[in-house]
């Protein structure tokens, strides 16, 4: 297996936006009911670029058979130009659609990790269900890690969902320890995180 930037013209851009939809199931059906639904959204926001999701945010885990096994999204800090990020929601959504995601946005302001700009930081990490067990979310750590030391980033940061016990195992068996963890509810909606952290 091997981890390369996404390319929209040669991997599958529906998959892609599958995984990233699998990493947070729960927000994304709260604000677009469905896989269905939310994938097709989120492929639009992955293709066109200039957003937290796009493409060039994305790095794709693929087998010898071009096979997509697992995704990374990443930034360094939090530099992205809200303005760049409106015009490519307006452009492609209407004015409800656009309005959740931009929702969206605003909860993971207030509850994502805070960041420096010398952070790297994963949103988001997620591997294929068929193809879990398979050492791929380490893998995909380990590259990242390699990534953030090629930037001369000071940490890795991450956000897990507190209930989600197996990643923070592996998290803290790759050495990263919490930092702050916080909670939050609206209109029915929960999520609890912890924020954690690897130093450089």
């Amino acid at each position: 297996m091997h981890l390369e930037k996404m390319d929209k013209n040669k991997h599958d851009s529906l998959k892609v936006s599958e995984l990233i939809y699998e990493a947070d199931v729960n927000t994304f059906d709260f604000f677009f009911d469905n896989k269905e639904n939310t994938s097709r959204k989120l492929e639009k926001l992955v293709t066109e670029g200039n957003n937290s999701l796009g493409y060039e945010q994305i790095y794709v885990v693929s087998d010898e058979n071009s096979q997509i096994l697992g995704v990374m999204v990443y930034s360094f800090g939090w530099k992205f130009d809200k303005k760049k990020e409106l015009k490519v929601l307006f452009k492609n959504f209407n004015i409800l659609d656009s309005s959740r995601f931009i929702m969206i946005d605003i909860l993971d302001s207030i509850f994502l990790s805070d960041l420096e700009d010398d952070d790297y930081y994963y949103a988001i990490i997620a591997v294929d269900e068929k193809s879990r067990g398979q050492g791929i979310g380490s893998f995909i750590l380990n590259e990242g890690i390699k990534l953030a030391r090629e930037n001369k980033c000071k940490r890795v940061v991450l956000d897990v969902d507190m209930e989600n016990e197996g990643a923070l195992r592996l998290y803290k068996r790759f050495g990263f320890r919490k930092f702050n963890e916080k909670i939050l509810s609206l209109l029915g909606w929960e999520k609890g995180a912890y924020h954690m952290e690897y130093l450089l």
